[in-house]
Order: C-alpha cells, then structure tokens, then sequence
C-alpha cells in the first residue's frame, strides 16, 4: 500500500514533460486501483488543466478495469448460473455512465407483477404481450443509435434493438416465473415462449408479433440456413450477451469510435460459446 506522500507524488508527475515518466506514473496508479482514486479525484480541483484532464481519464481507466473484472467474474459461472439481468446491467456500464442497478431491479419487478397479476386471466403469453408492447409501448429502435443496445435505456425509453427488446422479455418472463428463453436467428433476435401444445415465437421487434414453429423452420430451410431446428432452440444467456457485444463493436465501429469499438471486442472476447 503506497503512502499519501507517495500518491501526491505520483499525481504530480502524471504531467511531466518526460512521456517516460509520466507513463510510469500512470502506470504505477492504475495498479493501485481504487486506493488512488480519492487523490484523482481531488486532482479535478487542480489548477493544472492538463492535470485534470490526465486524473478523469485516469479514473475512468481504473473504473473501467474494475468493471471489466466484474465481467470476468460474472462469466466464469456455469451457464445455468448465468443471470440475464445482472449480465445485461454490468454491460451497461462498458459506457462509464452510474447504472443504478437497484432502481432497474426494482421497475422490472414492478413490470413482472403486473404480468404475474395478468397471467391468471389471460395467459402468460398475452399477459407479457399485453403489458410490454401494448400498455408500456416497447418497440423497435433504430441500430445505429447506442442507447438502444443497453437494457437502462431501452427500459427508460421503451425503444431497443431485436436483441435487447428479447432480453427485457426474457428478463420480465423469468422474473414472473414463466418459460421464456431467447433465440438467436441470423441477422434477428427473437423471445420464445414455451408452451405445451406449441411453442410461440415472439418479435419483440415488432411489438410482439407471434411465429409458429413451422413458418420460421420453412423460412430459414428456404434461405439455405444449415440445421434450423438447432436455431430455433432457445440459445444461452451469455450467447445473448455474446451477439449484443458483437452488435457493439459494430455499430461503434461505424460511429468512427474505436475506443469503444475495442472495449466491445475485448469484453466480447472473455466470452467462450459454441457457435459465433
């Protein structure tokens, strides 16, 4: 544990004219980790511009790292393990925006209430339709916009990618005690909703929309899809989670943000699935 001098040292050499010996200081914090930040964040007081500038993209770095240990963690369970929600809410920060995981926890167990209060009535399959598409207005949003490939915000504005829109359907259903799974088709994302006469499947792209079984096997089998009864089987969360870094990677790619296009790629990397 380096002591405060220490620290107070390192902090002011993070601007010396020497890249040596600024590299080494921003090297040597970084290491420390969260032991650092109270001095980085003192730091953006300073009168030095270049030194608040290098301390918030210091502190970020830190942030980001502890973060990214989360994800690897979070990942080394076993994939009947694997909680959707909290994958979903830890990706959200891959931005360095607070997510407040507990104020999203709670309006998802809000929303499961209401379809659990439903389902007696209607059935969970319409209670789920009737709740997210038709009384909260979830629908499709446009890819290239980033907000709509993270659960926050496709919860607080009700708009969202096939994929994402899946997972709050997923997330929802489970929570409610129903059997929902995704299922990764090519180039779109579906929610299936088990049932045992037949299984629906559910574009939550386009306001819930239902498929049978047969129509999207005949559909995929036209388009020379290899082994479609595979495709159509319910995929695993972190597959899930596995495609929303993909779409990550690409639509930052071609925002022109390579930063984030390589934060994608990398936390995308930690992940190990069968089929890509």
């Amino acid at each position: 544990m380096r002591t405060e001098g220490e620290f107070r040292a390192l902090l002011s050499l993070l601007t010396d004219e020497q890249e040596r010996v600024s590299r080494a200081a921003w090297n040597a914090l970084l290491e420390s980790g969260d032991a650092a930040v109270p001095y980085l964040s003192e730091a953006f007081n300073a009168p030095d511009v270049a030194l608040r500038a290098r301390a918030r993209a210091l502190l970020e770095e830190i942030r980001m790292a502890a973060l990214e240990q989360r994800w690897i963690d979070y990942l080394s369970a076993p994939d009947e393990h694997l909680d959707l929600e909290k994958g979903c809410l830890i990706l959200a920060g891959i931005t360095g925006t607070e997510v407040n995981e507990r104020q999203i926890a709670s309006f998802i167990d809000v929303i499961a209430g209401t379809v659990r209060a439903q389902t007696a009535a209607v059935g969970g399959l319409q209670a789920l339709g009737e709740v997210l598409f038709d009384n909260l207005g979830f629908r499709g949003g446009e890819y290239e916009n980033p907000d709509h490939h993270y659960l926050p915000t496709v919860l607080e504005r009700r708009r969202g990618l096939p994929i994402t829109l899946a997972a709050v359907y997923v997330i929802v259903g489970l929570r409610a005690g129903l059997p929902v799974y995704g299922v990764a088709m090519p180039d779109h994302f579906l929610a299936l909703y088990e049932r045992a006469d037949e299984p629906a499947y559910v574009d939550c792209f386009n306001r819930g929309q239902l498929y049978r079984h047969e129509v999207l096997h005949s559909l995929l089998s036209k388009r020379g899809v290899p082994y479609p009864e595979q495709v159509l089987s319910p995929c695993s969360h972190r597959f899930t989670l596995y495609r929303m870094l993909n779409n990550l990677e690409l639509v930052y790619t071609e925002a022109g943000n390579q930063r984030m296009a390589d934060r994608a790629r990398r936390w995308r990397n930690h992940i190990r699935v069968e089929k890509a």
